[in-house]
C-alpha cells in the first residue's frame, strides 16, 4: 500500500505538528492511503550547528511515543546526515520521499523544505507532488498571541523558564525524566531533602523554581523543583542541576527513574546573603507550591 507522508523533526510535538499530522491520518483515511509518520530523531538544524547539548524538546523516544498517541499507521526515524545534507531537492523527493517511503501522498507544514541548503520549499513540493502524481496537502501554521507556533519560540520559552507559555504551545505540560542520582546532600542538611534528577543531556532544563509533579513508577507527588547552579552554597562549579523537593514524602528512591511534569514558575534562581535567607524563601516557595497544587 502506498503511505500518506508526513517528514520533519516534529521536536515537542506541539500544536502546530499535531495539526500536520492529523490532517495527514484524515487524508490518509480519505484516499485509502496508509498514514506515515518519519520523523528526523535529531533536527537537522542541531546537524549543521553542532549543538548537542540542551537543545531537544523531546528526546527520540519521548517524540515517538507522543507522535504514536495521534494513531498514525507508522512511525519511523530517518537519522539526517551527510548523504542528506548533500543530496539536492530532486533527488530527496525522488529516493527518499518516492521510493524509500513510498508516497502516494505528502503532507507538510508550509514552512518545511527538503535538500541541499533547503532549496526545495512548497512551491517545489507541491510541483514535484504533481508532476509525480501523488496527493499533495499544506497544513497552514497554528498559531498563539498572533505568533506562529514553532519548536524555536517553544525552545525560548523554555529557556527563560515560562514552562506555563511553553505547555499552552505544546498542547501537554513539559516532562524531564532520568535517575535519581546522589548529591551533596545539602538539602537534607537545610531541612528539605531534594532528590537530584540525572536528566539526558541534550534535554533543555528551565531554569528557576517551579512548583511540578513527579512520578516515581506508579506512583506521583507534588513537588517544588529547582533547576540551577545553586549561587548561594556555591557547590556546584557552576553546573546546572535538577533537583525536586517531594512535599509530604521522605522514602529512599536513589536510583528509581523521575519524571517531573512542569507546571508553574515560582521565582527566579538568585543568590542569597545566607543560609538562613535560602532557607526563608524554600519556606515561601513551598507555600507557593502548595496553594497552586490546592487549587489545581
Amino acid at each position: 500500500m502506498l503511505n500518506l507522508v508526513a517528514i520533519g523533526s516534529f521536536d515537542g510535538v506541539h500544536l502546530g505538528h499535531r495539526k500536520i499530522i492529523r490532517a495527514a491520518v484524515r487524508e490518509a483515511l480519505r484516499l485509502g492511503l496508509s498514514s506515515r509518520v518519519v520523523y528526523f530523531p535529531f533536527p537537522p538544524k542541531f546537524f549543521f550547528s553542532g549543538e548537542t547539548e540542551g537543545c531537544l524538546i523531546t528526546l527520540p523516544e519521548e517524540r515517538e511515543a507522543l507522535l504514536e498517541s495521534l494513531r498514525p499507521d507508522q512511525v519511523e526515524p530517518l537519522v539526517f546526515n551527510e548523504t542528506l545534507s548533500s543530496m539536492r531537492a530532486e533527488v530527496f523527493f525522488e529516493a527518499v520521499v518516492l521510493e524509500r517511503f513510498r508516497a502516494g501522498g505528502l503532507c507538510v507544514g508550509p514552512d518545511f523544505a527538503v535538500g541541499r541548503g533547503r532549496e526545495g520549499h512548497l512551491d517545489f513540493l507541491r510541483d514535484a507532488s504533481r508532476e509525480a502524481g501523488i496527493a499533495f496537502k499544506p497544513v497552514p501554521f497554528a498559531r498563539r498571541g498572533g505568533h506562529k507556533i514553532s519548536s524555536s519560540l517553544i525552545r525560548a520559552h523554555l529557556r527563560a523558564g515560562a514552562v506555563e507559555e511553553a505547555n499552552k504551545c505544546l498542547g501537554w505540560d513539559y516532562t524531564v525524566s532520568g535517575p535519581v542520582i546522589k548529591g551533596a546532600g545539602l538539602g537534607r542538611k537545610l531541612g528539605y531533602p531534594t532528590a537530584n534528577i540525572g536528566a539526558h543531556p541534550s534535554k533543555i532544563l528551565p531554569p528557576g523554581i517551579f512548583a511540578a509533579r513527579v512520578k516515581v513508577g506508579r506512583d506521583r507527588y507534588n513537588a517544588v523543583v529547582s533547576v540551577g547552579r545553586r549561587p548561594t552554597l556555591n557547590t556546584l562549579g557552576g553546573k546546572l542541576i535538577l533537583e525536586a523537593h517531594l512535599l509530604d514524602f521522605s522514602r529512599m528512591i536513589y536510583g528509581r527513574n523521575m519524571e517531573v511534569t512542569f507546571l508553574r514558575h515560582i521565582r527566579p534562581e538568585r543568590k542569597f546573603h545566607s543560609k538562613e535567607s535560602l532557607i526563608k524563601h524554600i519556606e515561601g516557595d513551598i507555600a507557593v507550591a502548595r496553594r497552586y497544587f490546592a487549587k489545581h
